[in-house]
């Protein structure tokens, strides 16, 4: 009971002196006197409309997904398929079936946002449970890329230049755990600083055996979802961008018209080939909400995300600036209203 007492309070004071698990009111509260500003400049509060003409509200907002997937040609994205809401399991399972696809598979919401019920999929079984407790709205689902490494491009174009630039690029470390040999692997999370909050979702589907006792040094790959929110650890990587890295998501967004700012998660086999356009694939595209994720690095201050989130503004309003002068309009004051009323910050928690 005492070790219990102990760590609690050991876990809470760790969220509370490590920004990156802060809520994210929290995080972007000094940001938004800088928003304000800029959109004085801009004369409307939804300038980001204009910032990418190509998706609705730029992607502001909990965006179409299939939508802004099938902006990008095939060869370069996971393949998805719109689920529409209440397609029954034997309807989906054809789908899977007729495509090629095999599990495990990605479901998720075709509008949604920050890893919310992003699931993989293993079988029959766990796809019927999920549909048991998601299938009222339309879902995505998605070939499950196997590919080792997982990377977040921030990519920036101006509309008056052919080519743009990547301002910086997270890598994203799904929960795994070193064993120590004595500790079991369900112990290994339940007192783990960073994954405790997440020991019931990760135990829930019999996936893993939580009593099993890991070797020594021996690490085990939990969840390889690489979202912030659920366990993944960010980390920054731009020292990786380089001119050929750079050539290859400008070749990608050259086919994209009416796309300049936003985030690419992207899956990979080796940097190598990455920058040689092989072996790699685009799992999601996200647009004027997009966030500098590498902010998270455990490594970086508070002080260094709110600088690099006023930078990605001040380019974003730069681009809409430039756009509304070729005549693409802002979002109107109603629906910048409805936006803020469905995708809130301030009810959220940090980390996508």
């Amino acid at each position: 009971m005492r070790k219990e007492v102990l760590f609690k309070l050991r876990y809470k004071w760790h969220r509370l002196i490590h920004w990156e698990f802060w809520p994210m009111w929290a995080v972007y509260l000094p940001c938004i006197v800088y928003y304000f500003w800029i959109s004085l400049k801009s004369r409307s509060f939804g300038f980001f409309r204009a910032v990418n003409p190509a998706i609705v509200h730029g992607g502001m907002t909990l965006e179409d997904k299939n939508f802004v997937n099938r902006l990008l040609p095939q060869n370069y994205r996971a393949k998805s398929f719109l689920i529409e809401c209440e397609t029954n399991l034997q309807e989906i399972e054809s789908i899977i079936r007729k495509n090629g696809l095999e599990y495990p598979v990605i479901l998720k919401p075709n509008n949604g946002c920050r890893g919310r019920n992003v699931e993989l999929i293993r079988n029959n079984e766990s796809l019927k449970k999920y549909l048991e407790n998601n299938g009222n709205e339309d879902l995505l689902l998605e070939e499950y890329i196997s590919f080792p490494n997982e990377i977040g491009v921030f990519y920036i174009r101006f509309p008056n230049e052919k080519k743009g630039f990547i301002s910086g690029i997270v890598e994203k470390k799904g929960i795994t755990v070193t064993g120590n040999g004595q500790q079991t692997l369900g112990e290994l999370i339940q007192y783990n600083l960073r994954y405790h909050s997440f020991y019931l979702k990760i135990f829930q589907d019999d996936c893993h055996q939580i009593n099993c006792i890991p070797d020594a040094n021996e690490q085990i790959v939990v969840s390889s979802i690489g979202n912030h929110a659920r366990g993944a650890t960010f980390y920054d990587v731009s020292d990786k961008i380089s001119e050929k890295l750079t050539d290859v998501f400008n070749e990608i967004c050259s086919s994209v018209d009416g796309f300049y700012y936003g985030r690419f998660d992207v899956k990979f086999n080796s940097w190598e080939e990455l920058e040689s356009g092989e072996n790699f694939r685009i799992i999601e595209l996200n647009g004027a909400a997009s966030e500098p994720t590498f902010i998270y690095d455990p490594r970086h201050s508070y002080f260094f995300a709110i600088k690099e989130i006023i930078r990605h503004w001040n380019f974003m309003y730069k681009i809409a600036k430039f756009n509304k002068k070729k005549g693409h309009s802002f979002t109107s004051r109603e629906d910048c209203w409805k936006i803020l009323k469905e995708f809130n910050p301030f009810l959220t928690s940090s980390g996508i």
